[in-house]
């Protein structure tokens, strides 16, 4: 009854049941194609996804069940494969997200031993022609700069707030990944990379891009580095007909919060992190 999503077919019956659960974001085959992660497909209307992260010791987890199809044991058998793949993947742990007005949700999880952690704040900014500035001093990833933009990788990422570790992914997968992304900008100190921002298109949402990680190394910032990195983004997105541009933090991320509202991004509260032990 639950199988791995791997046709056409099935990764398309996991985006029916992802965009009936979730009315605000759309979802498209070519999202599941680019995930880092297996999809697991089960027939009674409900799907996971799973992936690691740089959550030390932690999988990523995402389980979705048709609103009808709900109260029949999907969910807890999805889960039950989450916990199973997760320990194949030497893991004592996984987390997700759940919405903040999802009432319904966030009681399932609690019952499952799940415990919110971090809130996330949504970040939306709606884009027109014109818009954005491309400073000095920043530019388009190129070939010579992945070396600097990962060592600028490796720094930060354990800045990021969480309840766990974290750590940056190994070169190569990293670098994979990146080259999936829409745009990946680059601040630089000389020839020095000193700061990266990555904004990955959304298939099923194509006049939007959302960000990724926006990173600065320690010894530069709070000279605007992260203001010029996103407002370069901003005028890529621009210049290619885009319309909406977001992103989320953690609510105790003050400094990126001003960073994004002042260059026009509108705030609302965001998904709750859920963590839970294997």
């Amino acid at each position: 009854m639950i199988r791995r999503a791997e046709t056409e077919s099935e990764l398309g019956a996991c985006v029916e049941i992802f965009n009936a659960v979730d009315a605000d974001v759309r979802l498209a085959i070519g999202d599941l194609r680019d995930a880092q992660g297996p999809v697991f497909l089960h027939e009674g209307g409900g799907y996971l996804y799973l992936a690691d992260s740089t959550v030390q010791r932690r999988a990523y987890s995402m389980v979705r069940v048709r609103p009808e199809a709900r109260r029949r044991g999907i969910g807890t058998a999805l889960l039950e494969v989450a916990r199973e793949e997760a320990r194949r993947m030497g893991k004592d742990g996984i987390w997700g997200r759940v919405e903040c007005d999802d009432q319904e949700s966030r009681g399932w999880l609690l019952r499952r031993g799940f415990r919110e952690t971090l809130q996330d704040v949504e970040l939306i900014r709606q884009v027109e022609s014109g818009d954005g500035e491309v400073a000095e001093n920043v530019a388009l990833l190129g070939p010579q700069h992945l070396a600097g933009a990962y060592a600028v990788e490796v720094e930060c990422v354990p800045d990021v707030p969480s309840t766990a570790p974290m750590r940056a992914e190994p070169f190569e997968r990293w670098r994979e990944r990146i080259a999936k992304h829409a745009v990946t900008v680059v601040a630089l100190d000389e020839e020095r990379v000193v700061g990266y921002a990555t904004a990955e298109a959304l298939h099923g949402m194509p006049h939007r891009l959302e960000h990724g990680l926006t990173a600065v190394l320690r010894s530069h910032r709070g000279r605007g580095i992260a203001t010029r990195l996103k407002n370069a983004q901003i005028a890529w997105a621009a210049a290619r007909g885009y319309t909406e541009l977001v992103t989320h933090t953690d609510t105790t991320n003050l400094a990126t919060r001003r960073v994004n509202t002042k260059l026009g991004y509108a705030e609302r509260l965001g998904p709750i992190v859920v963590e839970r032990e294997l």
